[in-house]
């Protein structure tokens, strides 16, 4: 008992340091959104430049794709961070990104005709700068906490008169369906890049005689990735395969590599080019999309690698029927789902033929000419 009264204890001043940190800067007030009289400068707001993030390398490419439909597009933090350090972070993501880097110094100095919040601790900065306030939403965030005051705080920001714009629409339904809005809420279509993912070259028919195989994993520590779930999974289907004689290889990615898993290695978090050479040789691709979808599918997708994902999870929401194969929670399930398309390959085949289909229909180039024209309707 005293353990367990130590471990709430210390549950719950780490609850209180992330709460205390996030009011420190926290804005309640809804603001009055006036339209903007021309549309030339746009400025995203984010907490800093990450290297390796699929979040900002979506807000680099629409920017950058802006950028070449002419407008002036940069990119400013709220935290302490060096121009540099920005530039070689953004180049990381994204190598010929496009767009000015303003380090937190011109937070109060910066004019812009947009200003754009890319998550929901941005949002304050961005009501203080000027400019049309707009807010780019890549997810559902207050599911990225358990019920409280963050999950409170984040959805409160949906509801402070900034005109969002969601990647894809699920995050447009979640945002209509569980909040008050008074402002617009459109969407773009969900888009990738197909130059640096190629299609890969696959015998699928060779899988009916193959007595090993590879999946690639993408696994985050935070609860909308099923960490737990997907390992507990795999870890029971590799059992199931080992009794068939067949070796299921498990490789997770996305997690620094301290993180530690089960039945697999981690590898940690790859490059691109990483990337494309971990899809090349994988057999299978997993990812658990359980709010809005990631690039990942779409990378493993574009590549050929045959996907597993969720059926409780937003992935249906996004691709045709059979894009992939559907999980439940359940490892008999998965184990024989992945049995029945090993023996038949062909239905490996059609999955691909189906999501190959989809995913000529997509780029950033469409996705941006889409941002485009909402601007172009707020004028």
């Amino acid at each position: 008992m005293k353990a367990k009264g130590i471990y709430h204890s210390l549950q719950a001043t780490v609850e209180k340091r992330q709460v205390n940190s996030r009011l420190a800067n926290y804005d309640p007030v809804i603001i009055s959104n006036d339209k903007p009289a021309q549309i030339q400068k746009i400025t995203f707001v984010i907490e800093r430049m990450a290297k390796y993030n699929g979040g900002q390398t979506s807000i680099l490419r629409l920017g950058t794709e802006l950028s070449k439909l002419g407008y002036q597009v940069g990119y400013i933090v709220y935290k302490t961070q060096t121009k540099a350090d920005m530039q070689e972070c953004a180049s990381c993501n994204l190598s010929n990104y496009q767009g000015e880097m303003y380090t937190n110094k011109y937070l109060d100095k910066l004019n812009s005709d947009i200003v754009i919040a890319s998550s929901w601790d941005t949002v304050a900065f961005a009501k203080k700068m000027k400019g049309y306030k707009m807010y780019f939403l890549q997810d559902y965030e207050p599911y990225f906490y358990s019920f409280g005051e963050l999950f409170l705080m984040a959805k409160k920001t949906y509801e402070q008169g900034l005109h969002m714009v969601s990647l894809g629409p699920w995050n447009k339904e979640m945002v209509e369906k569980n909040c008050n809005i008074i402002s617009p809420v459109d969407y773009i279509e969900f888009p990738y890049e197909s130059r640096e993912y190629p299609s890969c070259n696959r015998d699928y028919a060779s899988y009916a005689k193959k007595r090993k195989f590879t999946i690639a994993v993408y696994l985050k520590y935070y609860g909308k990735r099923l960490p737990c779930i997907t390992q507990y999974l795999l870890r029971q289907v590799k059992e199931e395969f080992k009794k068939d004689g067949i070796t299921l290889n498990i490789l997770y990615f996305g997690e620094d590599k301290s993180f530690r898993c089960d039945a697999g290695e981690n590898l940690g978090m790859l490059s691109k080019k990483e990337l494309l050479a971990l899809y090349k040789r994988s057999d299978f691709g997993m990812v658990a999309s359980m709010s809005n979808i990631s690039l990942v599918p779409y990378e493993m997708l574009a590549t050929g690698l045959p996907l597993i994902e969720f059926e409780d999870g937003t992935f249906p929401y996004f691709f045709p029927d059979n894009s992939a194969i559907l999980t439940s929670l359940s490892y008999k399930d998965l184990y024989l789902k992945m049995k029945e398309v090993i023996k038949k390959p062909q239905l490996l085949e059609e999955m691909h033929e189906t999501s190959d289909n989809y995913l000529k229909s997509l780029s950033w180039q469409k996705s941006a000419k889409e941002f485009s024209d909402i601007l172009n309707g707020l004028l």
